[in-house]
């Protein structure tokens, strides 16, 4: 599937890339805007083969270690080994490898540990950049393949090819498999130097998405996880660019019309009030394009009235001055967000970006991304 990249334009980034990972499922094709920044991280890599056999019901695995000398950033990184396509899940009929890569400084720990999810378009190779420079700021960092494809529907998914209640079941076992993948990182994370008591989950986009979901529903690993044992939560969370109302693309509407359940799955709102024991950052790039048109908000058939029956969520956006335009911006979101979190006695840091968008960081952004994944960063 093609992912086009309109400069300036009012593209829906976030979970129209959600959906369409349940099409492209775990190995689907990068689209990155801007990603020429992977190849500039890793020039000159030097490559060596070493053979790592996960023996798994119906997998058997060997990765490609890459030795990779530091990048010149705003600070000395470390030499880290990229050990690459290991498994931590069964693989099932009609899906690609669940495989993750794993960025590991060569100097001895105990490193934190990083889950970082891509967003919901791509896939882990297109993590590769921001992978490497968290792992030189010190930790080892998990980087998955991660979404389930739907074979039946081709290159296309839409309201007239699946129901709202297929949907929901694709969803709910996704949120598993971002558990699966915690508790692999954890149980393995010792391993390539990492502390397993030390363990930071991030997302991008529709990653965030999934982050954000996977402490807060309390979900269990699905089946066919590779580790049966250790927890599930991360010690912190961060979270860049996720669409907290689903509101990225129109055929949302569809679906939650059907089954407005589909809302407890995919965005905190339902279990805003179960206060967690770990810190929040939530991170906004101020990305103008991360925007829909509003209409009126309070009108019956708005669009936001299948996301918020109760009106309690425009309120507080209305509150926030969030309606005071031709149309409600993520920005806005993200602060109510923010605001609901701290009433329920979370610990939230907001950090919004002056100088990236949505698919890039820039050298400010980049030092405030790698600060909230890496705080004690190595000289």
């Amino acid at each position: 599937m093609e992912t086009k990249c309109v400069p300036g334009g009012k593209v829906n980034l976030w979970l129209l890339a959600l959906v369409v990972a349940l099409v492209v499922g775990l190995g689907g094709t990068a689209a990155a805007c801007g990603g020429e920044e992977t190849t500039t991280t890793v020039a000159g890599a030097t490559s060596t083969t070493t053979t790592l056999r996960l023996t798994t019901t119906t997998t058997t695995a060997s990765t490609t270690t890459t030795s990779v000398a530091p990048t010149t950033t705003t600070q000395a990184g470390l030499e880290i080994e990229i050990t690459r396509d290991i498994p931590y899940m069964t693989q099932r009929e009609g899906w690609d490898p669940p495989l993750l890569d794993v960025y590991a400084p060569r100097e001895a720990g105990p490193w934190p540990l990083v889950v970082m999810l891509h967003g919901a378009t791509l896939n882990k190779t297109w993590l590769q950049a921001w992978g490497t420079k968290v792992a030189q700021r010190g930790a080892v960092v998990f980087v998955p393949d991660w979404g389930r494809a739907i074979s039946n529907y081709g290159s296309t998914i839409t309201p007239a090819t699946i129901g709202g209640e297929e949907l929901r079941a694709v969803l709910d076992g996704e949120i598993g498999d971002i558990a699966a993948i915690v508790r692999f990182a954890r149980a393995t994370g010792a391993r390539y130097g990492g502390d397993p008591g030390h363990l930071t989950l991030f997302g991008h986009s529709g990653g965030a998405n999934e982050a954000l979901m996977e402490p807060f529903s309390g979900a269990s690993p699905s089946e066919g996880a590779l580790e049966s044992a250790g927890s599930t939560i991360p010690e912190s969370l961060v979270i860049f660019d996720a669409d907290y109302l689903l509101a990225g693309d129109p055929m949302w509407d569809v679906w939650l019309a059907g089954d407005p359940s589909i809302m407890q799955l995919m965005t905190p709102w339902p279990s805003l009030g179960r206060r967690v024991d770990f810190p929040i950052t939530v991170i906004g790039s101020g990305d103008p394009n991360l925007s829909r048109e509003l209409g009126d908000p309070w009108a019956a058939d708005s669009w936001l009235v299948v996301r918020d029956p109760s009106g309690d969520i425009r309120k507080g956006l209305e509150k926030l001055g969030a309606f005071e335009g031709d149309r409600i911006t993520n920005e806005s979101i993200e602060q109510l967000l923010v605001e609901r979190l701290k009433a329920d006695g979370d610990t939230v840091t907001y950090v919004r970006l002056t100088d990236s968008s949505h698919m890039n960081l820039g050298p400010q952004g980049m030092e405030s991304f790698l600060d909230a994944l890496v705080p004690d960063k190595q000289p």
